[in-house]
């Protein structure tokens, strides 16, 4: 075995291994009406506060702004996001079908559970339940899941 092979198979087994999140995100320049839409990929290594859409939105900012912005103006305030749409893992890259698209590309889902009032967070993956909550709180159960657990 090579010792670049070597090192490949030895940085694939590491569990802190760097791990990437994709996102679609439609933007525009403050005072332009144009948008545009763009593929954009977050190392969640660089998420000091994961959950915390500001500082992600922040990242996409800063590089939308290096990537598509002369380099006098690439700054993160000449950025404005107006959409942003997480794609699952399993799409971080160009043509690359998505396990879960038969299901809308969602891996999570809700069905009903016991006691009464009651929802399951079912993973499709292997039909394991990740949770049980009251139906109140179902929605936006199911919403944390799969913003954080996505199609790991």
């Amino acid at each position: 075995m090579s010792e670049t092979a070597t090192t490949q198979a030895t940085e694939s087994d590491d569990p802190t291994e760097d791990q990437f999140i994709s996102y679609l995100v439609t933007w525009q320049q403050p005072g332009t009406d144009t948008s545009h839409t763009t593929r954009c990929l977050i190392n969640a290594a660089d998420l000091s506060r994961p959950g915390d859409p500001a500082q992600r939105n922040e990242l996409l900012r800063k590089m939308i702004a290096i990537r598509h912005l002369p380099q006098g103006l690439a700054e993160a305030d000449n950025i404005a996001l107006l959409d942003v749409i997480p794609l699952c893992n399993c799409m971080t890259y160009p043509n690359e079908p998505c396990q879960f698209a038969e299901y809308g590309n969602t891996r999570f889902r809700l069905l009903p559970s016991t006691p009464a009032n009651f929802e399951a967070i079912h993973d499709r993956h292997d039909d394991q339940i990740m949770g049980r909550v009251h139906n109140t709180l179902s929605v936006e159960f199911l919403t944390m899941v799969r913003e954080k657990y996505s199609h790991q």
